[in-house]
């Protein structure tokens, strides 16, 4: 399976409307991690960290919820690794999130360009048929990210985020 060619033909068949939403995904999620750093007083790599920290297994609307509840002190409900990802990321920003697929998310938020994140989304994307990537498989999918990002003058977080959009149907 070539994967380059499977996400070039995703990038090859987008809309406008999907180019321009992929485009605005990641500011608009940046505009969110500013919001939880202002909330706690703290810096956008402990924001973004934060909003990364809840994203496992929640819909983007309730991620969001989670992340500014958490900010302002409110209790949070939900997977217990999430809340310890998200405490810890007050002190240790990127650092607290170890996973590939949430440490990518974060750098993502917070501004870089480069970062492409594997979710279950870019795996069905994929076409390898498992939703989990391995370590290789992360590595080739982030690979040809960037490669099909460059052929097209965008950058590899907005590659993945059209992918993402076009796959899953939306930017929820």
């Amino acid at each position: 399976m070539n994967l380059v060619s499977t996400f070039r033909s995703y990038v090859q068949d987008a809309s406008p409307g999907q180019i321009e939403s992929a485009a605005k995904w990641y500011l608009d999620a940046e505009r969110v991690a500013e919001k939880v750093a202002e909330n706690l007083d703290t810096t956008l790599e402990v924001g973004a960290s934060v909003v990364s920290a809840f994203s496992p297994r929640e819909r983007w609307t309730s991620n969001v919820a989670k992340a500014i509840a958490f900010s302002l002190g409110e209790k949070v409900v939900g997977l217990s690794n999430n809340l310890r990802m998200a405490q810890m990321s007050l002190s240790l920003g990127f650092e607290a999130l170890r996973g590939r697929k949430t440490n990518a998310f974060a750098r993502a938020i917070a501004g870089d360009e480069n970062a492409v994140v594997v979710d279950v989304w870019m795996m069905r994307a994929s076409g390898i048929g498992i939703d989990n990537p391995n370590k290789t498989q992360y590595t080739d999918i982030s690979n040809a990210i960037t490669e099909v990002a460059s052929e097209f003058g965008l950058t590899p977080r907005t590659t993945q985020a059209l992918i993402w959009i076009m796959v899953r149907g939306s930017g929820e």
